[in-house]
């Protein structure tokens, strides 16, 4: 005869493990004398002198489908309410069964990074227009480069008139 026995210090009361039990003894509160059932991603736990398989996610990742940060689990049961454990990626949203792409926020992504993008384009570009027009102001140029000048004015110009909510944008090419 084996014992069975079980955690009763937990509200699910899960199966920890079982030892060879006396023939003409009872089991003790913690244990039944019935073999548990074992089942891929559910735990053995007591309910009312039998053992019923509960949800056991332990050791893998939930993600939370407001914030999608990654937590382990370390508990039996269902998975808490506002939790899944699909995986996130980029620019997605919850759509109740599953994460679903959300445009809204990749179109805004995008929209930042050409912002990013034609601001840092336009501070080069001032850069180099400085030391062309100081190059000129104190007749100091060589070859062409008033003709630099005036192609870099024209590309900083066509920069300023890019609209960045484009999500197709097409930077002018940078003069040589």
């Amino acid at each position: 005869m084996i014992n069975y026995y079980y955690d009763n210090t937990d509200d699910l009361k899960p199966y920890t493990h079982q030892l060879e039990a006396n023939d003409d003894t009872m089991p003790p509160d913690n244990a039944l004398r019935i073999a548990p059932e074992f089942k891929d991603g559910f735990c053995p736990c007591e309910q009312d002198g039998k053992w019923v398989l509960v949800e056991d996610n332990r050791e893998k990742t939930a993600f939370n489908i407001e914030t999608k940060d990654a937590v382990k689990i370390d508990y039996l049961g269902e998975l808490k309410a506002g939790f899944t454990l699909f995986e996130p990626f980029e620019f997605c949203k919850w759509n109740g069964k599953k994460w679903v792409k959300d445009k809204v926020a990749e179109n805004n992504a995008t929209i930042e990074q050409n912002q990013i993008m034609k601001n840092s384009l336009i501070n080069q570009a001032n850069e180099k227009i400085a030391v062309l027009q100081d190059i000129i102001d104190l007749d100091m140029q060589e070859s062409n480069e008033e003709e630099q000048l005036k192609q870099w004015k024209k590309y900083r110009i066509l920069l300023t008139r890019i609209d960045v909510s484009d999500t197709n944008i097409s930077f002018p090419t940078k003069p040589e």
